[in-house]
């Protein structure tokens, strides 16, 4: 074998062995990062988040054992939780702080679902419906049904007084009763505005409720004229707006009339004029009952 052949085959087991490394170092590199990735795939990381440890209620105090820290992914944090890295003492600073917004047990706190103790912020506002004022009357246990009006119930004002009628030309005064406001919500009897459900009563001299401005001035005139009463609606009854009847006649005053107008001229409401009904007594003495609409 002369030089040239032996020169040949060896540039040809140079190229070869060339060839064989690149061919290897190309495959190594895509091999390698699919074992990384699959060994480095971290679990999906977690933030403790603060929720509510039972259910709480609307304008429920919060008690430091009602709230606690929990496990959220973090990718579904929302910036309006109170996390444990950006809220460290959050349970010390919400204890004693009030339900805005209802909440169930797991549920994350927000700042816009209670009312942080200490701060600007009002908590009775917080509790009004938009577009809703707030006003206070004078309430007596038997004026609330004996105490067992609470918090969030919904109830019917009455408004007991006395008017001046006209009987024989003679003016006697006479003491009439009427509902003046419908499904009214009470938010807090004196201070208090939880509903505690484990609380069959709560007295008070003071029922705070929520109603609309022009209601709400309705309720104070009442207020100035008798003595004003609740009366507790069932929870089945308790559904759609506030209904107000202080445009009727619940709230008018009667002038006294003489009797011979009385007589002849009929009531302004078109109702025909109250006549005597005659019901025989028990022992056949005849007994008499008057009927008065309108306040005639």
């Amino acid at each position: 074998m002369n030089v040239r052949q032996i020169a040949i085959i060896g540039g040809a087991i140079l190229v070869g062995g060339a060839a064989f490394l690149w061919m290897r170092g190309q495959a190594a590199p895509a091999a390698q990062p699919a074992a990384v990735t699959a060994a480095a795939a971290p679990a999906p990381s977690a933030v403790q988040v603060l929720v509510a440890k039972r259910d709480l209620l609307v304008g429920e105090r919060i008690a430091v054992d009602a709230i606690g820290w929990a496990e959220w992914p973090a990718a579904g944090a929302s910036e309006a939780f109170y996390t444990k890295e950006r809220n460290a003492t959050a349970i010390e600073d919400l204890t004693n702080g009030v339900v805005r917004q209802a909440m169930v047990a797991g549920e994350p706190l927000t700042t816009t679902k209670v009312v942080v103790p200490g701060t600007a912020g009002n908590t009775m506002a917080a509790l009004l419906t938009p577009g809703m004022r707030a006003t206070s009357i004078a309430i007596t246990p038997d004026a609330a049904v004996a105490g067992f009006v609470l918090p969030n119930d919904r109830v019917d004002v009455v408004l007991t007084r006395e008017i001046q009628i006209t009987e024989g030309g003679t003016t006697v005064p006479r003491v009439v009763t009427s509902t003046v406001l419908e499904n009214v919500r009470v938010l807090a009897i004196d201070q208090n505005l939880n509903q505690n459900n484990e609380q069959s009563s709560l007295t008070g001299a003071t029922a705070t409720v929520e109603l609309t401005l022009q209601d709400a001035e309705k309720l104070r005139m009442a207020d100035r004229l008798g003595d004003l009463s609740l009366t507790l609606r069932s929870y089945a009854d308790s559904a759609g707006p506030t209904l107000a009847r202080t445009d009727s006649a619940a709230m008018a005053q009667p002038r006294p009339v003489p009797a011979a107008a009385a007589a002849t001229n009929p009531p302004a409401n078109g109702n025909p004029p109250s006549t005597p009904v005659t019901n025989p007594g028990p022992q056949g003495a005849p007994s008499q009952v008057k009927i008065y609409r309108g306040g005639q």
